[in-house]
Order: structure tokens, then C-alpha cells, then sequence
């Protein structure tokens, strides 16, 4: 069976630099595995996908066809990905990988929060096995306030694709350990993010922190915080074992599904 690993985060997260390295690695593991692009708007990428969006669906042609600026333009763009769902749906069975790693757009508004993204992840493999990782960039580690909202933002992730996730700290090469240590402890530990949230000078951002945190609760979202550096390589044989567990657990219920239909 494929697993698909599905990489989601705010621009500039490190999406596309976290897809190279996990190939990468898998690639050393030699773990048959492929990549997908799904960013139509991409002007440069730091891999070579096997499978690329861009050759069906061009950001300068939807322009000119719709006669938009770049912003609407990329909306029609990422929305027009899903015509193309059969097409990659083969070229992935054809290669028959083990992984599929696929680089969402930019603007994860555009890929989670639109219909585009869960019909690409129900449609490409559908019964299957999916995972999401969710990138955090280091720069929302600086303070608990902006920690909250990133959590609140993974919280929706979770809620729209209803898959297994993971939260990935990226960028922890721009932190101090002491920094990347209080970060995980943020993730796992309620009374260390309160502390710290009651700590900030500013009322108002105390205030919406402690609403957020609250509605993330309630939610019931408890994840595992991953640091990972794409530049040294801090993390990613431990962000590999998790993606690995996740997807052993997922093949051990499914087991136990089918030997409850016999």
C-alpha cells in the first residue's frame, strides 16, 4: 500500500525544503518513493518533482485566460488542480512507490481551507493511507502568544482532513536549544504555555491566547511537537521513525478491520 505524506503550512514555513530533504532521506533508506507538486505558482523549486502540476496547469496562462492578477489567478490555479486528479492518480500507480510526499501550495489557505485540498487527498488515495505535517515555522516559537496561534491553525488543519498529523518545528537552526526545549514543552505541557502566555505585557494578546488555547482544547487536539532543522538536519531521522509509526499504527487497524469482517 502507498502512504502519501502531505507537507501544509503558512507561506514560508519550509514546505518545499522539508520535501527535498525527507525525499532525500527516504531516497538513502532506499525507500521507493516520489514527489508531487501541487503548487502551481512556484517559480523555483529545491527538488525535482516525478510529478509536477505545472506542466498541466500554468499560473501566466490562467492569468491571461481569466484576466487576473497573480492573487486571483493562483486561487482559479490551485481550484483547477482537481481536474487533473485522474491524470496524476496514474502516474503515481505506475511508479507504485511506498511514499508519496507532496508539496502543497504556498498559501495553505488556498489548499485546506478551499474544496481543493480534501478532494486531491480523498481522490489520489482514496481508502488509503495519508498523513499530514503540519509546519511551524521557529519564528512563532518566540513567543507563547503566536505559538497558541499556530496551534490554533494546526487544530484547523486537523479538523478539515480528519488524517493523522504531526506538527513539525521548522527552522530550529534559528533557535537556541533552551528556546526549542521550552517549544516542545508548549506543545506537551498545558501549565508551562500558560505561564509563559501570563507572562506577556500586552493584556489583549494575553486575552485572545487564553480564548484560543481554550477552543484548541475543546477540540481535544494534543500533538506531538517534531523540531527539525532542513539545514543541519536536526530531527529528520526522528520526524522519519514518527512518519514510519504513524502509518504502522494505520496498517494495524485497518488488520484489525479486516479480521473483525471475517
Amino acid at each position: 500500500m502507498t502512504n502519501f505524506i502531505y507537507l501544509i503550512g503558512p507561506a514560508g514555513c519550509g514546505k518545499s525544503t522539508l520535501t527535498s530533504v525527507l525525499f532525500d532521506a527516504l531516497k538513502s533508506y532506499e525507500i521507493n518513493s516520489l514527489v508531487v507538486n501541487l503548487d502551481p505558482g512556484a517559480e523555483w523549486l529545491p527538488y525535482t518533482p516525478e510529478i509536477d502540476i505545472r506542466v498541466h496547469v500554468s499560473l501566466s496562462e490562467v492569468m491571461r485566460e481569466f484576466k487576473l492578477g497573480p492573487n486571483g489567478a493562483l486561487v482559479v490555479a490551485v481550484d483547477l488542480v482537481v481536474n487533473h486528479i485522474p491524470h496524476l492518480k496514474e502516474l503515481i500507480n505506475a511508479s507504485r512507490p511506498d511514499y508519496v510526499i507532496v508539496d502543497t501550495p504556498g498559501q495553505m489557505e488556498l489548499f485546506a481551507f478551499r474544496e481543493t485540498g480534501p478532494t486531491v487527498m480523498n481522490s489520489l488515495n482514496p481508502g488509503g493511507s495519508s498523513l499530514v505535517l503540519f509546519l511551524i515555522d521557529s519564528f512563532f516559537a518566540r513567543r507563547a502568544s503566536s505559538f497558541i496561534s499556530m496551534l490554533m491553525l494546526a487544530t484547523s488543519v486537523l479538523t478539515r482532513f480528519r488524517s493523522p498529523q504531526i506538527n513539525v518545528l521548522t527552522k530550529v537552526d534559528t533557535l537556541d536549544p533552551e528556546r526549542i526545549e521550552r517549544a516542545i514543552n508548549w506543545a506537551s505541557r498545558r501549565d508551562v504555555l500558560l505561564e509563559d502566555v501570563a507572562q506577556e505585557p500586552n493584556p489583549l494578546s494575553r486575552e485572545t491566547a487564553m480564548n484560543l488555547l481554550h477552543a484548541v482544547e475543546k477540540v481535544g487536539f494534543v500533538g506531538e511537537l517534531i523540531p527539525v532543522s532542513a539545514l543541519d538536519f536536526k530531527g529528520v531521522v526522528e520526524l522519519i521513525s514518527a512518519i514510519e509509526n504513524v502509518f504502522a499504527t494505520e496498517g494495524e487497524l485497518d488488520l484489525g478491520k479486516d479480521l473483525e469482517g471475517d
